[in-house]
C-alpha cells in the first residue's frame, strides 16, 4: 500500500472534520433551517468524497481503491438524511461522469449509504445522540453495501474484492468508527459552550430582572396601599370606585410579574414585531414558581 496517498487521503478527511468543527458552531449560533443547514454540510462533504475519489489509494500496481463511502457517512449520521443524500448525489454525479461498469452498482452504494446514515442518525437522535454502538452499526452496513457493489459485477467484481477487502474494511469500519468519535467530540464540545453561553446569559438576565424588580417593588407597594385605603372610603358602585379597582388589579398583576422577576430560572423568549429583537418571556422564564 502506498503510505503517501494514505496520508493525502487522511488529510483530506481532516480537511472535512475541520470545516465541520467551524460549521457546526456557525450553525448552532445563526439557527438556520435544518434543509438548509443539510445541503451545506452535504455539499462540502459531496466535494470531500469526490476529492477522496480523485485521491485514491494503490495498494499494489494497478489496484486502488478509495474511501469515498467514509465522508458521506459521517455527515448523514450526524446531520441527517438531507446531508446523507447532498454528499451522496454529489458523489453520484462525479461517478457516473467518470463511467465505466462499475458506474451504476457505484452510485446505487453511494446513495444506499447516504440513506442508511440519515436514517441512523435519527434513530440515534431518539436514544440520547451518537454513541459508539450507532457508529459501529453504520459502519458495519456501509461495508456490507460496499462488498454488496463488488459482488453485483460478477467474477470481475469478486476478483477486485477480494485483492482488497481488507482496506476496504479499514476504510469503512475503523476509519468510521474513529472518524465518527472525534465528530462527536465536536458536538459534545459545542453542546458544552453553548450550555456555558447560556448559563452566564441567564445569570445576566436573573441579575437585571432583580434588581429591577427591587426597585419597581418599593413604589409599587406605596401605590397598593393607597389604592387599598380608596377602596374603604369610596362608595361602592360609584365611577369611582370602578376606577380604583380596575387600578388595584393592574397593580396587583404588575406585582405578580414583579414577583416572578426575582425566580427567573430559564430564559424563553417570544418573537417581537419588526426589527425589535425577541423579548423574554418572564412567565414561561419562571413557571417553576408559579
Amino acid at each position: 500500500m502506498n503510505v503517501h496517498h494514505v496520508i493525502e487521503a487522511l488529510g483530506i478527511l481532516v480537511c472535512g472534520l475541520i470545516f465541520y468543527s467551524y460549521a457546526y458552531r456557525w450553525f448552532a449560533r445563526a439557527r438556520v433551517g435544518a434543509a438548509y443547514r443539510g445541503l451545506v454540510t452535504g455539499a462540502a462533504f459531496g466535494t470531500i468524497t469526490v476529492a477522496l475519489m480523485i485521491a485514491r489509494i494503490e495498494i499494489q500496481p494497478g489496484v486502488a481503491m478509495d474511501a469515498r463511502h467514509t465522508p458521506v457517512a459521517l455527515i448523514g449520521l450526524f446531520e441527517g438524511v438531507t446531508a446523507g443524500l447532498s454528499a451522496a448525489g454529489m458523489a453520484a454525479l462525479y461517478r457516473a461522469w467518470m463511467g465505466g461498469p462499475g458506474a451504476v452498482p457505484g452510485i446505487a452504494a453511494l446513495l444506499a449509504v447516504g440513506l442508511a446514515a440519515g436514517l441512523m442518525g435519527r434513530r440515534a437522535v431518539t436514544h440520547g445522540g451518537v454513541g459508539s454502538r450507532q457508529s459501529a452499526a453504520l459502519a458495519t452496513i456501509t461495508y456490507a453495501i460496499t462488498a454488496v457493489s463488488f459482488l453485483s459485477l460478477g467474477a470481475t467484481g469478486r476478483r477486485l474484492f477480494a485483492e482488497q477487502w481488507w482496506e476496504l474494511l479499514a476504510a469503512d469500519v475503523i476509519g468510521i468508527g474513529l472518524a465518527a468519535r472525534l465528530f462527536v467530540d465536536v458536538v459534545e464540545r459545542e453542546r458544552r459552550d453553548a450550555a456555558l453561553r447560556e448559563a452566564a446569559a441567564l445569570k445576566s438576565v436573573a441579575a437585571l430582572a432583580n434588581a429591577a424588580a427591587h426597585e419597581i417593588n418599593n413604589p409599587l407597594t406605596a401605590v397598593v396601599g393607597h389604592l387599598d385605603m380608596l377602596t374603604q372610603r369610596l362608595p361602592a358602585g360609584t365611577t369611582e370606585a370602578e376606577w380604583v379597582k380596575r387600578g388595584r388589579d393592574a397593580s396587583l398583576r404588575i406585582a405578580e410579574i414583579v414577583a416572578r422577576m426575582r425566580h427567573i430560572t430559564r430564559l424563553e423568549t417570544v418573537e417581537s414585531q419588526g426589527p425589535l429583537p425577541e423579548i423574554l418571556d418572564i412567565e414561561k422564564s419562571s413557571e417553576d414558581r408559579a
